[in-house]
């Protein structure tokens, strides 16, 4: 592990394949990483392999530097709007890999669109969860 990365606190939003390799990348980092994700079991197994802590219930000590919304498109902006309105993160961005309706449906329920930055998973798997998560999917992304 280094610590390239540490000073900065992230919130992942979906244990799955991607929210859990985006937070074990950056645990190896460094990062301290808290975790939310809808099905306590799939929770639980991303905890159990390293990817962070349980996000506790209610709103946080203060916002994260970082919420990423690992979240299928349909759930993105919905998802931001509760995200926002709890007050996790500072800035937040996604992995969903269409932008259009997400970003219109934001905008319509009235999320702060200043502080999200839409992002894309590069990479990915046909398998799900989070046992299914790579320590190296960016590296594999990036051709390393």
């Amino acid at each position: 592990m280094n610590d390239e990365l540490a000073d900065l606190s992230i919130i992942v939003v979906g244990t799955g394949l991607i929210g859990t390799s985006i937070a074990l990348a950056a645990r190896e980092r460094g990062a301290r990483v808290l975790l939310t994700d809808r099905d306590a079991a799939t929770l639980e197994l991303a905890v159990e392999l390293g990817a962070g802590e349980a996000l506790p219930d209610g709103a946080p000590d203060g916002p994260a530097d970082l919420a990423v919304l690992a979240v299928p498109p349909a759930a993105v902006a919905v998802t931001l709007l509760d995200a926002q309105k709890r007050g996790l993160a500072t800035v937040y961005t996604d992995v969903a890999s269409v932008k259009a309706p997400p970003l219109a449906q934001a905008a319509e329920l009235g999320c702060d669109m200043s502080v999200f930055v839409p992002g894309h998973p590069l990479a990915g798997s046909e398998r799900s969860g989070p046992g299914a998560r790579a320590r190296t999917c960016s590296s594999a992304a990036r051709g390393r």
